[in-house]
C-alpha cells in the first residue's frame, strides 16, 4: 500500500504544479511535469522505503511477503533500490537523458517483480497481503512512467 501512495503523492505533486504554473500549457508538458515529479518523488520514496525495510528490516519484510527469512538476497534487492532513490532524486539536476535512463534502469525490476508476485500467488498460492498488493505498484508505476515519457517529447 505504501508504494502506491508514492506514486499517488508524485502524481498529486505533478498535477497541483502543472495547474498552478502559468508556463505549462500543453498536453505534453503536463506529462513532462508529472513525469519529473514521479521520478524525483516517486522513484525516490519507494527506493528509500524498499531499501530500508530489505536492509534494516528484513525479516520482517520476508514474513510479510510470504518468503523465507534469513536470505541475502534482500538485502542485495535494498542495496539496488537504495541506487533507484539516489537516481530519482538526481533527476532534479539533469535533463530528460538522465530521466530515460532512470525508467529504463529501474522498470525491468518492478515489472519483473511484479510478474513474480503475481507467479507467487498463482504457483505457491501465497496470498500474503505484501506479496499480492505488491504487484500492483510494481506494475502500474513504470507503465505510467513509459506513459508520460511517450507523451512528453
Amino acid at each position: 500500500m505504501i508504494f502506491i501512495l508514492t506514486w499517488v503523492v508524485g502524481l498529486v505533486v505533478g498535477f497541483f504544479t502543472a495547474m498552478t504554473n502559468p508556463d505549462i500549457h500543453t498536453f505534453g508538458e503536463v506529462c513532462s511535469n508529472l513525469l519529473f515529479y514521479q521520478l524525483t518523488v516517486s522513484i525516490s520514496l519507494s527506493g528509500l522505503i524498499g531499501f530500508l525495510g530489505h536492509v534494516f528490516r528484513s525479516d520482517i519484510v520476508a514474513e510479510q511477503i510470504g518468503w523465507s527469512k534469513g536470505s541475502p538476497f534482500q538485502k542485495e534487492l535494498g542495496y539496488a533500490e537504495l541506487g533507484f532513490a539516489i537516481a530519482g532524486i538526481m533527476c532534479i539536476w539533469n535533463g530528460k537523458e538522465f530521466w530515460f535512463a532512470t525508467i529504463v534502469a529501474v522498470t525491468p525490476l518492478f515489472i519483473l517483480a511484479g510478474i513474480n508476485h503475481i507467479r507467487e500467488m498463482v504457483v505457491n498460492k501465497n496470498y500474503h497481503h505484501h506479496n499480492a498488493v505488491t504487484s500492483i505498484p510494481d506494475l502500474l508505476m513504470p507503465l505510467s512512467w513509459i506513459f508520460l515519457w511517450i507523451y512528453s517529447k
